[in-house]
């Protein structure tokens, strides 16, 4: 199935649905409207829209210290009725497209160790488990640590 959708630049337009979103997706460890507000305002935050309605569908923040070679994925979510239409796939290939433009060579993130549909995905698109953290996350679940090395799909 293919989605009809276009990935771009979130804006302050788009904090509430990203909050919906985030409510939908995820049982602990929300982000608030002020908290997403101000990553949209400072970061690297790219959204998935539909092209009908311009629902936001899907959506990664990017994070990053000015001169590091490292980028680390803070979120990344599709909505259950769009999963399996490519929208993961092509949020990741833009997040590390805008990474190698900033001159960065290592993506890392994190990841539920309850996540298993996630940790493959992940691990689909070459990302490796590099670490563990002991209750990471508010509820006391874990975290998988994993990264990505840009090295060889950047271009010269």
């Amino acid at each position: 199935m293919k989605a009809n959708y276009k990935i771009e630049s979130a804006t302050l337009a788009d904090v509430d649905q990203l909050a919906a979103l985030e409510q939908h997706l995820f049982m602990t460890d929300h982000r608030s409207r002020k908290n997403l507000k101000y990553l949209i305002q400072r970061t690297t935050v790219i959204v998935a829209k539909t092209e009908k309605a311009g629902g936001i569908v899907g959506y990664a923040i990017l994070l990053g210290r000015k001169g590091s070679h490292k980028k680390r994925i803070y979120s990344l979510g599709v909505a259950a009725s769009a999963r399996n239409c490519g929208i993961g796939c092509k949020l990741v290939s833009t997040l590390e497209t805008l990474a190698g433009i900033a001159g960065c060579m290592v993506l890392t993130l994190e990841v539920s160790d309850r996540n298993k549909r996630a940790i493959d995905f992940y691990q689909k698109y070459g990302f490796r488990q590099y670490g563990f953290r002991y209750e990471y996350y508010e509820d006391g679940g874990h975290a998988l640590l994993m990264s990505k090395s840009l090295a060889n799909t950047l271009v010269a």
